[in-house]
């Protein structure tokens, strides 16, 4: 199973390929900052206090050590340093974070429960399982022997002997703990698999129908990577496994989902990156490259610079993001399109002067911000009007919480959106703000009223529409209301580049944004915390708010979005 990195042809190309000189060169310098600390062992307190047992350095060890291993076969020093890092793996106590005891299990580790099985024990079980196959041949003997133990200890028994709660959960978790798992069993006990199959097929069919036949994310770019990711790792190895009886592949709902990210791309370094993302972060250039090798022409070529080959600290990407890779893959331009995805209600449009994304649904979907009716604007390759992602590095209490939205970034005061007496979105509504586009005039509209708690904040409040308009050369924004009391109407929008200020419009690089209603501007300077440091170090950035107070009685809001180059 897995032939395809058991050709050792594949891995001299990789070896002397200038194709995979960017391979070659990420590999090496994560091996390099990973083992910059000898592979370490567990002490007891870092087992009592440390939050994370295999941290992210343990997971970036094991699979820059592994791969290394399988490019040059004869440098004893990455062999022994893959053998030490796992038998370190093998000497701890739990592959869960502690961390996620109490927060998903309800339990401490004083519970002495080494068996829970979550997103990231999983994908380790699976990583040990995976290298294991690929070097049992030189690995020794008892090596394997306390691999094939700890691997059962473990994800094998605990899965058998319980139930977990992520295999209805839905999200990304059902998919990357049931992958990882089907995965471990296809390798460890092939038996054991086919007796447990029809769980895990009802697993994968609860993560599928998480999904609308659209096809697109809710969760965020970043979650399909995951979530999807391991979907797809564990429909290749099933479908080479049965010799194509279960092919997860064949199902059309599948190749939908397997077009999301082209669909996010709205220039080629600049995704739309709703919800909990690192803005930043692109996809694992492995999985397009997968599923083309399936799906043909209906997976299009990508840009790479926004791809990683290491990626998410998780062995199955980047294995995959290797011997999965074509350079004939990859563009360095993207198509001028237009998506509409009318079910989960996004809307991308790419031109030669912008890329543009406008989101619907709700504030329930998994991972998501209080977003409804917002839009993402890039240019030049970067965020003009922006979404910044989940809050970077640092202690947050109550973000995985219903106090998350206290913070800026997941509230919707961070997004390009209206407030209306001092007052963003939120609210205990199940429906969902419908992206509704029409072919023929090339408009956009959503009705996005119950993004905000009408009930119980907003009582005045009747109707909130938006309508952009996206022709190639300019932009049209219209935003209408309806109160039974005039509130005062504040329109926002955030950017990090320094305005100009030159009459009714504002300059932003080279995208002049025009006032076109009776408004008055104030510009806010804001921090916000990103997730990757300055050049000092800092995490701590400064955005432009540019707040927009309606004029007494005015119950309508434009403005247009042109291009001075």
């Amino acid at each position: 199973m897995f032939d395809i990195a058991r050709d050792p042809s594949l891995w001299e190309r990789v070896r002397t390929d200038e194709a995979f000189a960017r391979h070659r060169r990420e590999i090496k310098a994560k091996y390099d900052k990973a083992f910059q600390k000898a592979p370490r062992a567990s002490t007891a307190w870092q087992v009592l206090d440390f939050p994370n047992v295999s941290g992210p350095d343990t997971f970036h060890q094991l699979q820059s050590c592994a791969l290394l291993a399988l490019i040059y076969p004869d440098n004893e020093e990455y062999y022994r340093n893959l053998v030490e890092v796992v038998w370190e793996i093998c000497n701890e106590y739990t592959w869960a974070p502690l961390g996620h005891y109490n927060s998903y299990y309800d339990r401490t580790p004083a519970d002495f429960d080494p068996g829970l099985i979550d997103i990231y024990g999983a994908s380790l079980g699976f990583s040990m399982a995976e290298i294991k196959s690929l070097f049992k041949d030189r690995f020794p003997k008892l090596l394997v022997d306390r691999m094939t133990y700890e691997i059962r200890r473990h994800t094998i028994e605990p899965y058998l002997t319980r139930k977990f709660f992520w295999e209805n959960h839905g999200n990304n978790w059902t998919a990357v703990c049931t992958g990882a798992v089907g995965g471990v069993l296809m390798y460890e006990d092939p038996e054991e698999f086919k007796r447990q199959l029809p769980r895990l097929q009802a697993s994968m069919q609860n993560y599928l129908d998480s999904y609308d036949d659209d096809g697109m994310c809710v969760e965020g770019t970043a979650y399909w990577g995951f979530g999807f990711g391991f979907f797809a790792v564990y429909a290749t190895l099933l479908r080479e496994f049965s010799n194509g009886e279960y092919d997860w592949l064949a199902n059309p709902k599948v190749k939908s989902i397997s077009q999301f990210v082209q669909k996010m791309f709205l220039q080629p370094n600049v995704l739309a990156l709703f919800s909990d993302v690192n803005i930043h972060e692109g996809y694992w250039v492995g999985l397009p490259h997968m599923l083309k090798n399936f799906y043909g022409d209906a997976i299009e070529n990508l840009p790479e610079d926004q791809a990683t080959i290491i990626t998410y600290a998780h062995w199955a990407f980047a294995v995959r993001s290797t011997v999965y890779y074509n350079p004939d893959y990859v563009s360095k331009t993207l198509k001028n399109a237009t998506y509409s995805a009318p079910v989960s209600n996004y809307f991308t449009k790419r031109t030669d002067n912008y890329g543009l994304a406008f989101k619907g649904g709700n504030q329930w979907e998994s991972h998501n911000h209080q977003d409804v009716g917002s839009f993402i604007l890039a240019r030049n390759n970067r965020q003009i009007f922006c979404d910044f992602g989940y809050i970077g590095p640092g202690n947050w209490p109550g973000y995985q919480s219903n106090r998350r939205n206290e913070y800026f970034q997941p509230s919707s005061f961070s997004h390009n959106l209206p407030y209306f007496n001092g007052k963003g979105q939120g609210g205990p509504w199940e429906g969902k703000a419908r992206a509704v586009y029409n072919e023929a005039d090339g408009t956009v509209y959503m009705d996005f009223t119950h993004g905000y708690d009408v009930d119980a904040v907003h009582t005045t409040l009747i109707k909130a529409e938006r309508t952009l308009t996206p022709t190639d050369d300019f932009i049209g924004i219209y935003d209408r209301y309806e109160f039974s009391e005039k509130p005062v109407i504040v329109e926002r929008f955030v950017t990090t580049i320094k305005p100009i200020v030159k009459g009714n419009s504002v300059i932003l690089d080279d995208v002049r944004f025009t006032l076109e209603s009776e408004a008055t501007l104030n510009i806010v300077e804001q921090p916000y915390v990103d997730q990757l440091p300055d050049e000092n170090g800092s995490f701590n950035k400064i955005c432009y708010l540019l707040d927009y107070t309606l004029a007494d009685g005015v119950m309508e809001f434009k403005a247009t979005i042109d291009f001075l180059n």
